[in-house]
């Protein structure tokens, strides 16, 4: 009975693969003769798209009218903040993923046409959130018009370099409290041989995934940043603040400005009533083969009908390869709030010093940072401008002075 029951299988399984076989003749037959009538259609078909890497992943057609890039950041740190003066053990220290970001970006229809979206998972919630959202077009004559969610153009730190290319494991404490950071509205940027200009019309400072209605937007923001360059180096080179064996010489001066009335100001309460910023930076920066130095300058005045509040900072920084992969840095950042503060106005400085090692030379792709930061002045003196804890630059909250912390940073782009 047995015997009879395995012949039986075996014959089913025969008469199915049989089946099978016939099906899949006959559909490479059809599919032969009614869906590639032709060899040449089918080439064309093969050449029609192309999928790749060029620094980022790509998908695109080989035409050029439609591309799409996908890229990443990942920085994941190690801070370790301890207090030398304070009178009991205050000592901090962990690991963060600073910033964990995906990017998509290439052209519609048109290679003159392009558009960015770039997403981050905040380090403390790990919710997904939109950063950057915009297109823009490019005209004639080297002119582009931006639409959307983009950084304002005001600074070097935070507009004209982006945080995988900074000098150090985060921009300055500058940076953190001056930078305009992003904002919905729509820019116009021209580039000649040897000068740029930015100019947007936006809603406000700081202004990220905010509605029309929103309370903290103005009716209108204008910002605005002019460079200038000097010297052999190209535009692409100042995208950093890095400048590698080999890189040409060259200056890089730049000058912004910023004005908004009424929405988030960031003004103290003593400013009151109708609260106009003013803002205003000047930054110079100078690279050479394997060394580069970079000075900025930073001012603001919060005027409203109260106090009128005016605070200032600024930078120097230099930095220098010892190595084709290692780079010795260093920076001193000094912050100056308006005597009229309350709840601690005194002056702040930070001053820093690390190695950048870069696994592959002239690239941000893949770079270990190791970083030590001094922070002289007690934060509490400062807490009406320098607000703690700042866990992206590890700054925490102190009424001693003195503060050290250790930054160590892996950091892959793909």
């Amino acid at each position: 009975m047995l015997t009879n029951l395995n012949a039986r299988l075996l014959r089913m399984s025969t008469t199915l693969l049989l089946s099978v076989c016939g099906a899949a003749t006959a559909e490479s037959t059809l599919t032969s003769r009614e869906t590639v009538p032709d060899s040449a259609d089918h080439t064309s078909l093969q050449n029609a798209a192309a999928v790749g890497h060029d620094g980022r992943f790509f998908l695109a057609r080989n035409d050029g009218t439609f591309r799409l890039q996908i890229a990443g950041e990942l920085q994941f740190r190690y801070y370790g903040t301890f207090n030398a003066t304070s009178s009991v053990d205050d000592y901090e220290s962990g690991f963060q993923h600073n910033r964990t970001r995906l990017e998509f970006r290439g052209n519609v229809i048109d290679p003159r046409l392009t558009y960015r979206i770039l997403t981050n998972f905040n380090r403390e919630t790990g919710v997904l959130e939109l950063q950057d959202a915009y297109a823009e077009y490019e005209l004639e004559n080297n002119t582009r018009i931006r639409w959307g969610q983009f950084k304002l153009p005001f600074d070097r730190e935070s507009f004209a370099t982006g945080p995988t290319s900074v000098q150090g494991v985060e921009a300055s404490v500058l940076s953190s409290i001056f930078r305009l950071d992003r904002s919905q509205g729509i820019m116009l940027n021209f580039q000649a041989e040897r000068w740029q200009i930015h100019a947007a019309l936006s809603d406000v400072r700081r202004a990220l995934n905010t509605a029309y209605q929103s309370g903290a937007e103005a009716e209108f923001a204008l910002t605005g940043r002019a460079e200038f360059r000097l010297g052999h180096a190209p535009w692409k080179q100042f995208r950093d603040q890095t400048a590698f064996r080999g890189d040409k010489t060259g200056f890089l001066i730049g000058l912004g400005g910023h004005w908004q009335q009424e929405g988030a100001t960031g003004a103290p309460a003593s400013t009151t009533g109708t609260v106009n910023l003013y803002q205003c930076t000047i930054d110079v920066g100078f690279e050479a083969d394997g060394w580069n130095a970079l000075a900025a300058y930073t001012g603001r005045v919060f005027d409203g009908t109260g106090d009128s509040v005016y605070d200032s900072g600024g930078l120097i920084q230099a930095g220098v390869f010892v190595s084709e992969k290692a780079e010795l840095f260093a920076r001193y950042t000094h912050l100056v709030p308006d005597d009229d503060r309350t709840g601690g106005h005194d002056d702040f400085a930070a001053v820093t010093g690390g190695l950048n090692w870069y696994f592959i030379p002239s690239s941000h792709a893949l770079k270990f940072t190791g970083e030590v930061t001094w922070y002289p002045d007690p934060q509490a003196d400062s807490a009406s401008l320098v607000k703690a804890p700042d866990t992206a630059i590890g700054l925490l909250g102190d009424s001693d002075g003195g503060q050290f912390t250790l930054g160590l940073q892996m950091q892959l782009l793909f």
